[in-house]
Formats: C-alpha cells, sequence, structure tokens
C-alpha cells in the first residue's frame, strides 16, 4: 500500500529531504465517495456540450466547483461524493477540458458562461462558486457578472495582485500545438504530472485523475484537454477593482506550502485586497494542488466556509 521515497521539503531550500509514504491503494472513504449517487451529463452551452456531475437533494443549499488548468470534474468527483447530503452540489468541465467539447476559440466569457450555462441546466438556486486556480480566475469574473445570483464566492490557492504586480500568465505563451498522440494509454497515463509540479503522499488520487484525463483517438491517445484552449485568453488587470465591488461575499483557502505564488508578499496583498469580513484559511502541510495533499481536511475547511455563506 505504501512506497517510501526521498524528497525536498516544498519550502527547503537546501538538500534536506524526509521520507514520504506514499499511498497507492484507495482507502475505502474514497471508494464510498465515488459510489455515491450521482447524476453524470452533459448541458448544450453556445454550441458545445459541457459534461457535469451532479449530487446531493435540489432543496439543499447549491454549490459549483470549478478545476484549474487543463483538469477536469473528475478531479473533485469524491468532494462531490462527501458534501452529497448535505449540498446540491455540482462540478463540471469547461470547454476544451475533460470530457466537454472543444471550440475554434476561447476567452474568459467563454468559460464564465460555462460555468452559468451548467447553473441553468441543474437548476442551482444561488449557488456558493468555488474555484481552484484557473478555475478562481473564471469564478471571479464570473461574480463579476452575476454575483447578485451568488451566495458566495470561495477562491481557492487564486491569488488577486495589484496592477504594478499582476501577471497576465498566457500573453507570451507559445502558438498551440496539434495534441500529442501516444501509442498507448498506460505511456500517457505514465507521464501524467501535476502542474505546477509538486509532490504528493496520495498516489491514488493521482492515479484516479490521469485515468480520466485521457481519450482515445483515431491514431493512438492524447489528454483530454485542447491545446489551443488558452491561445486567446487574457486574465486581465482589474481583479483587484473586480473583488471589491462584487455583490456577494467572498472567502480564500490556499495552501501554507504553496509554491504558486511566488513570496509570502503575495498571500499578504491578496489579504489586504479581499473585501472586509472575508474568511481566511491556511491550509496546514499542503501545496497548491490542496485538496489533493489533504483531501479530507480540505472538504472539512471547504464545509465550513460554505456553511457560512448560509
Amino acid at each position: 500500500r505504501f512506497t517510501s521515497f526521498s524528497i525536498a521539503h516544498p519550502k527547503s531550500k537546501d538538500a534536506h529531504s524526509f521520507v514520504m509514504e506514499v499511498i497507492k491503494e484507495q482507502p475505502q472513504w474514497f471508494k464510498d465517495a465515488l459510489a455515491v449517487d450521482h447524476k453524470s451529463d452533459f448541458a448544450e452551452i453556445a454550441g458545445a456540450k459541457i459534461h457535469f456531475m451532479e449530487w446531493g437533494d435540489p432543496n439543499n443549499p447549491s454549490v459549483i466547483m470549478l478545476h484549474g488548468n487543463h483538469a477536469h470534474a473528475h478531479w473533485f468527483q469524491f468532494i462531490g461524493g462527501l458534501l452529497a447530503e448535505k449540498y446540491h452540489f455540482v462540478v463540471m468541465s469547461f470547454s476544451g477540458m475533460g470530457d466537454s467539447e472543444w471550440r475554434s476559440r476561447y476567452d474568459k466569457d467563454t468559460f464564465v458562461e460555462d460555468v452559468w450555462g451548467v447553473v441553468k441546466e441543474t437548476n442551482l438556486i444561488k449557488p456558493v462558486v468555488v474555484g481552484h486556480s484557473f478555475g478562481g480566475m473564471v469564478s471571479l469574473a464570473t461574480a463579476d457578472k452575476y454575483g447578485e445570483q451568488m451566495s458566495g464566492l470561495i477562491l481557492v490557492d487564486f491569488v488577486v495582485r495589484r496592477p504594478e504586480n499582476h501577471i497576465e500568465w498566457y500573453k507570451n505563451m507559445p502558438p498551440s500545438k496539434p495534441p500529442k498522440i501516444r501509442p498507448s494509454k498506460e505511456e500517457l497515463v505514465q507521464r501524467f504530472r501535476l502542474m505546477p509540479p509538486q509532490d504528493c503522499q496520495n498516489q491514488y488520487l493521482l492515479d484516479f485523475i490521469a485515468e480520466k484525463s485521457v481519450r482515445e483517438t483515431d491514431g493512438g491517445w492524447s489528454w483530454t484537454f485542447d491545446p489551443s484552449t488558452y491561445d486567446h485568453l487574457e486574465v486581465g488587470s482589474d481583479q483587484h477593482e473586480i473583488i471589491n465591488q462584487l455583490n456577494c461575499p467572498v472567502s480564500f483557502i490556499y495552501g501554507e506550502n504553496t509554491m504558486e505564488f511566488d513570496t509570502g508578499d503575495s498571500i499578504k496583498e491578496m489579504k489586504e485586497l479581499l473585501p472586509e469580513g472575508s474568511s481566511v484559511v491556511a491550509l496546514e502541510d499542503a501545496q497548491h494542488h490542496l485538496m489533493l495533499d489533504k483531501p479530507l481536511e480540505f472538504v472539512d475547511e471547504l464545509d465550513k466556509l460554505i456553511k457560512d455563506f448560509f
């Protein structure tokens, strides 16, 4: 069940290492969460079929959770299972990612309408929108447009910066290339890595996600994401203004060991830009992919943040 290896601590700047036990076998709680009854379907949004999964009683408080760069709905499948009794919980894949259809062009508004199209398809009522990383950017833009119809926004390891510190992540990316094709599913799954790079003790989660991240093509196997997703994408340098003009409350949760932010100043700046009274949670011993590092602890903290909005 366990494999041990030595790695440098994420905050360490030297060669000291420690032994981490890698968990390969799915724990029973994870198997039970995946087995929870749910709906897996597609919503037709602006000419593309968008995949979503849905749990829980529609009379319960509504939540929709958005994934990161080139990820997909299955990253959060276990979270939906664990929270199914408390919420009307939905996860989805943006167009060009996961099981959703690809488009000829994408921009921030495209992804916002993907989200709100799924909200309407699943009849979510004043949902809390939860966004991790890239999904945090989209969730903030969604709240900017639809905040009056939301109960709250939870940003997960996504920071807002002042204009002088803003990073336009996709501006200087090289033009996209056709997807690489590998001869076998196994070869591609073996190449699966987290981005930004980090270690992860819970190998069973990585294995589950990797299996859901590949698709069969005429010539072999490739990743599920469209390489052209970011060709026309702009983050926008006005997020510091948007976050303080929202018509819904905001919370922020991040991994205390995250390497996504350049320095601790990014967290300090984020806290200063958040509206007064916003909840802030640092998840202990977690990095950028905090729901994979500390899955049960993350779900507990997420549950508390959601409850605060109702």
